[in-house]
């Protein structure tokens, strides 16, 4: 009788146990709702960005004499890397965020200097830099993401660019011209892009709540962007051309 007692017992407190932890389990099991999960966000005000992608100043477009090219009979016809960062302010979250951002970036070609004579190439190289400057309007549209936990979030922008420029000869010096001319100087424009955002959060939420925690990391994505920029002087007259039509690729912190 006392086993039979002891292990009925038993049976009462594992049952019992059971019957206590099942809800528990079964409420850890459960993903977050999008309520839920706000509560463990931290605020987001900011994002950083860097991207990567294909660029060619679209310098030939400003000769009109056919078969003057000299940016492609320099440097070749292919696109050569654009490095990218910008940081954005987020000023409003309504239905979506809009925010304001800066940003600059790198490009440079390298190539064999052309002979004095026009004869052909010679062992020396030549180098374009330019070191793009952006001040733009950002708009995402996060709504379905913050409402859904849906992680596809399409955005837009538009805004103004201040694109400086240099070519150096062979000793590293700004290039001239026979007149005296240096090769560098600053042109104005503009740009507008469309891309689409792929948020990571749902691939290990664990992750994403502790970099929320420890470093104010709300949500990071991968996203794919297409752009024209039209850097030619904003209608100024005798500026050099450096816009193109282009797409990047690259990371987002939104923190």
């Amino acid at each position: 009788m006392t086993g039979q007692f002891l292990r009925a017992t038993a049976l009462s407190i594992a049952l019992g146990t059971a019957a206590l932890t099942l809800p528990t389990a079964r409420a850890l099991a459960q993903p977050m709702l999008p309520d839920e999960a706000k509560q463990y966000r931290s605020s987001q005000n900011f994002a950083f960005e860097v991207r990567f992608g294909p660029y060619t100043p679209d310098i030939d477009s400003e000769f009109s004499t056919p078969g003057r090219t000299p940016y492609k009979t320099f440097f070749g016809s292919g696109s050569r890397l654009m490095s990218q960062i910008e940081f954005d302010w987020q000023i409003l979250h309504r239905v979506g965020s809009l925010a304001v951002g800066a940003g600059v970036g790198y490009f440079s070609a390298t190539a064999d200097s052309p002979a004095a004579n026009g004869s052909g190439l010679t062992a020396d190289t030549s180098n374009l830099q330019i070191i793009p400057f952006s001040l733009s309007a950002v708009y995402r549209f996060d709504y379905l993401f913050q409402e859904r936990q849906i992680p596809v979030v399409p955005y837009g922008k538009f805004g103004f660019d201040y694109d400086l420029w240099r070519i150096d000869d062979a000793n590293g010096q700004i290039a001239t011209d026979a007149r005296g001319g240096h090769a560098r100087g600053g042109v104005f424009g503009w740009h507008v892009a469309a891309g689409l955002a792929l948020v990571l959060d749902f691939i290990d939420p664990d992750a994403a709540r502790s970099f929320d925690d420890e470093l104010g990391v709300n949500h990071t994505s991968i996203f794919v962007e297409f752009s024209h920029a039209d850097i030619s002087g904003l209608g100024e007259p005798n500026k050099i051309h450096l816009g193109d039509t282009t797409w990047a690729a690259g990371i987002l912190f939104e923190f």
